[in-house]
């Protein structure tokens, strides 16, 4: 892996991060103001992640201090900053990316909330909130009353079956100690908003928020898509590059396609060639919704025989 594209891993893991916590997507107004008072709460909490693929079963635990849109995350010794445009690592030798974006305001109703009820929750006044896309439940959260703190969130597939679940414990209201760096000491590298005709404006109602420059070299490109609860990067470099994560990577069979796919407890990730381009899509995606990106996204290179035998094998 190169050094330019080292970039595209750890960026393509943190944008989505830095990128969600903050973004201004306007959906209904319900599940708008839900996701404005999450972004905006402070609080210190460890955060366990727990997701699903098939019969495989991923787990993260992190420590989090969360305030006006950012967090710093601490796994085991390592410290890093994510939001407000920004990923930060605060190791030994401390660096980090800054985005400067021009993000339009994206409007949807793809998702509304359903009846809310009051519930406790780690002795805290909390409201079980569903979400919903048309008549399917896709997501649920335990929010704090007083914080707005999703205390957990349920996230679900298509059919109904729990996907993803995130939970805090150890709760506290209000951070608890100062972090280890000062993030504002760190050397940034700036990267510059961008555009390219050649990405969809929308793409199985994600919106294309925003166009940076990719880390390959000339034409290559990183992309921020969003349809207000979940989000993806889509980097297209040329075909040629080689991008480091995926040499233990699963086989996706979506449609009569195959992709190489990383599945983590945050976010999946999954990579293929087309016409002499090489993409890279990182998101938090459910199962389904990921399905229907990919169909509509430029498909990969005709199958070899293998590949066909695998499809309809396993497929």
């Amino acid at each position: 892996m190169t050094t330019a594209l080292r970039r595209t891993a750890v960026v393509g893991g943190t944008l989505i991060a830095a990128m969600a916590i903050g973004a201004p997507w306007a959906i209904a107004d319900d599940v708008d103001e839900v996701l404005d008072r999450a972004r905006e709460s402070t609080y210190t909490a460890t955060r366990l992640t727990v997701s699903v693929w098939g019969n495989q079963t991923q787990v993260i635990r992190e420590r989090v201090e969360h305030s006006n849109g950012a967090e710093m995350i601490r796994i085991d010794e390592t410290w890093s900053m994510v939001g407000n445009g920004r990923a930060i690592e605060l190791g030994d030798a401390p660096q980090g990316v800054a985005f400067v974006t021009d993000t339009r305001p994206i409007s949807t109703n793809r998702y509304v909330t359903g009846s809310t009820e009051p519930c406790r929750h780690m002795r805290r006044d909390c409201s079980l909130i569903p979400i919903l896309e048309g008549g399917t439940l896709r997501a649920q959260m335990v929010v704090d009353e007083r914080t707005g703190a999703p205390l957990i969130t349920y996230v679900y597939d298509g059919q109904g079956r729990l996907y993803r679940t995130s939970s805090l414990s150890d709760f506290a209201p209000h951070r608890m100690y100062e972090w280890s760096k000062d993030p504002s000491a760190v050397p940034l590298e700036i990267v510059m908003h961008g555009e390219s005709d050649a990405l969809a404006d929308s793409v199985a109602g994600y919106v294309l928020g925003d166009v940076f420059p990719g880390p390959a070299g000339a034409g290559s490109v990183q992309a921020y898509y969003s349809d207000g609860l979940f989000s993806y990067s889509l980097f297209v470099m040329p075909a040629a590059t080689v991008v480091a994560g995926f040499e233990d990577a699963d086989t996706l069979v979506s449609g009569s396609s195959l992709y190489s796919m990383v599945h983590t407890a945050r976010d999946v990730r999954v990579q293929w060639s087309s016409g002499g381009e090489r993409y890279v899509m990182m998101g938090d995606l459910p199962p389904d919704h990921l399905e229907a990106v990919l169909a509509e996204l430029p498909q990969p290179e005709k199958r070899s025989m293998f590949a066909r035998l695998w499809a309809k094998l396993f497929g």
